[in-house]
């Protein structure tokens, strides 16, 4: 990293806190490549109650955020977070739809809306929701349900289960016995689930257990959940491990990532080795928790057994991730080796380079490289290409359409200009080419690499059959079902088209939205953002004069001149 460095800033703050704050904040910002990155960068899902709306939903998100709601996990496993969801919506009833109906947009009373309600969706058929949407429970009721699933989550099951307890005998009190009888069902599947998951401890404090361990490049963050005594369950994280990290600059990172992200804090965090910045991270836990918070390790006890049993399931879990890496990689390698052998290659194909078009009619025409290397996806060397895009008469009908042979042969043309004239980006070769399409594509691949004088096998791979077409055989080759070949091919070429339609439509929705403000020299977005706020619409913005303009907050009387004159120039040339 030293020698990759071109220049140093420094941010000073008052305390070593503040320091750590703001370094989880820039990381979270800017996402610097060397910053230890668990399970290859992918962002695990979290559960979110969304208690910054009067009636708070469940939702899965991938980007936890500082917006009022409250966020559990993240889960490494995402059938069980939606599972969890499932028990959660049975026990419950919390809404998962995240529909508004238009009561809370006007913010009208409560019972004043009922006959403008919409109907009843399956879930609250099903005694999965408690209609929210219609007004089936009160805006408080819901509240109260809401605040049992965070405790619940949190792994205060029995404090909610006497909750319910108290809430039962009130309601049996008040004579409502069929309010009564569905709290006690919800008791009992309560302290079915409780008893079924949890193992319980002689401690009373809320602990989070870490322990880490590495092999072959690989480790494996563990961590034990404990509230008030119970052990509620397991998660467990991969990271990369580069030669020379220590253990606690690894586990640092992970606290760090992990609790800055909204995740209830517990009373104790328990690891193997002691941090160096131990006592900032635990000030700085203190905060978010609002009470004091330990960092710490144990030599003796129950907590160290905790750690114990914490490394047990950590060297449990990596031996299963190196097992199915091993598995996946020999899959891999099979694949690579029978699709040699179907298109009679030199070697194994260690690149590949894919490409396919996307487009509406010609409209917004679009294309996308996507590489594979040694079998898995190079998210780094994918690119994409906006092209011009060309039309042909079709010969029956008369009729122009576009011309997608024109179109690959744009975008391959353009590829592999690209690495003749030492584009960076594109200077590596593939071992093999492979185009989504029939026979036509394929000839278009293999004229634009004799027009560059390059010897690359190409091949294209026809979506209806699933065909193969090759140079070397005068009729396509029909690859079994179950071959790893095909199923690999299958797999490039579907990555490829999700890029491409991806792109296609990023393009055609950037066109759909925009205004006439998009067109006037000088006016950028921030101009345009202020413009808009200011005064609401186009129409009112040409009827506002120069002076009026000008007032804007981010601009200059020249700008509300060039402004004035287009907009009125562009308004009498539609008149």
């Amino acid at each position: 990293m030293v020698a990759k460095i071109a220049d140093v800033e420094v941010l000073t703050t008052r305390s070593e806190k503040e320091a750590l704050i703001l370094e989880c904040n820039l990381i979270k910002l800017h996402r610097p490549p060397y910053n230890i990155r668990f399970k290859d960068d992918k962002a695990y899902p979290y559960l979110k109650v969304t208690l910054n709306e009067p009636f708070p939903a469940l939702v899965i998100t991938r980007q936890p955020k500082d917006d009022g709601a409250r966020y559990f996990g993240p889960y490494p496993d995402g059938r069980a977070l939606r599972e969890t969801v499932n028990l959660l919506k049975r026990l419950f009833g919390i809404r998962t739809m995240t529909v508004v109906n238009e009561r809370r947009k006007s913010g009208c009373p409560w019972r004043d809306t009922r006959k403008f309600l919409p109907r009843a969706c399956l879930e609250y058929h099903l005694h999965r929701c408690t209609g929210p949407c219609v007004m089936a429970i009160s805006p408080d009721e819901y509240r109260q349900l809401a605040q049992r699933v965070c405790e619940f989550l949190e792994g205060r099951a029995g404090e909610v289960i006497k909750q319910l307890e108290r809430a039962m005998w009130e309601a049996a009190e008040r004579e409502e016995f069929e309010k009564a009888a569905k709290l006690r069902d919800q008791i009992r599947a309560l302290q079915s689930v409780t008893e079924r998951q949890a193992v319980q401890l002689p401690v009373r404090e809320d602990i989070d257990a870490y322990a880490f361990v590495s092999e072959m490049g690989l480790g494996c963050v563990q961590m034990l959940v404990v509230r008030g005594g119970r052990l509620l369950g397991d998660q467990h994280f991969v990271v990369r491990v580069r030669e020379g990290q220590r253990v606690a600059d690894i586990l640092s990172a992970f606290i760090k990532q992990r609790y800055s992200s909204g995740v209830p804090v517990p009373q104790i965090v328990l690891l193997p080795v002691e941090l160096d910045d131990g006592d900032v991270v635990a000030e700085w836990l203190s905060e978010k928790r609002g009470e004091p918070v330990t960092v710490r390790t144990a030599v003796s006890g129950v907590l160290r057994d905790l750690l114990e049993l914490a490394e047990r399931n950590a060297e449990q879990a990596l031996r299963e991730e190196l097992q199915r890496e091993e598995q996946e990689r020999l899959s891999r390698e099979f694949a690579l080796r029978s699709l040699q052998m179907h298109l009679h290659l030199p070697a194994p194909p260690r690149r590949i380079e894919c490409y396919d078009i996307s487009t509406t009619m010609g409209v917004e025409t679009v294309g996308a490289m996507v590489v594979f290397v040694d079998g898995k996806p190079a998210k780094s060397e994918y690119r994409r290409f906006r092209l011009k895009g060309a039309w042909m008469i079709d010969p029956v009908t008369g009729k122009p359409h576009p011309d997608d042979y024109a179109a690959m042969r744009e975008m391959l043309i353009r590829r592999f200009r690209h690495y003749v004239e030492g584009n960076p980006k594109f200077t590596e070769l593939p071992d093999l080419l492979l185009v989504d399409g029939g026979k036509g594509q394929l000839s278009v691949a293999m004229q634009v690499l004799q027009e560059f004088g390059l010897n690359i096998p190409v091949a294209a791979l026809a979506k209806e059959h699933e065909l193969l077409y090759a140079p070397h055989s005068e009729a396509p080759i029909a690859l079994p079902f179950n071959s790893p070949a095909l199923h690999f091919l299958q797999r490039i070429r579907d990555e490829t088209h999700r890029c491409a339609l991806g792109y296609h439509r990023k393009r055609r929705l950037q066109k759909a939205l925009r205004t006439l403000l998009d067109e006037v020299p000088g006016v950028g977005e921030v101009r345009k953002k202020a413009l808009l706020q200011h005064f609401g619409s186009l129409k009112a913005l040409l009827q506002a004069s120069v002076e009026e303009l000008a007032k804007v907050p981010h601009m200059t009387r020249k700008a509300a001149e060039t402004l004035w004159q287009f907009l009125h120039g562009q308004h009498a040339h539609q008149q």
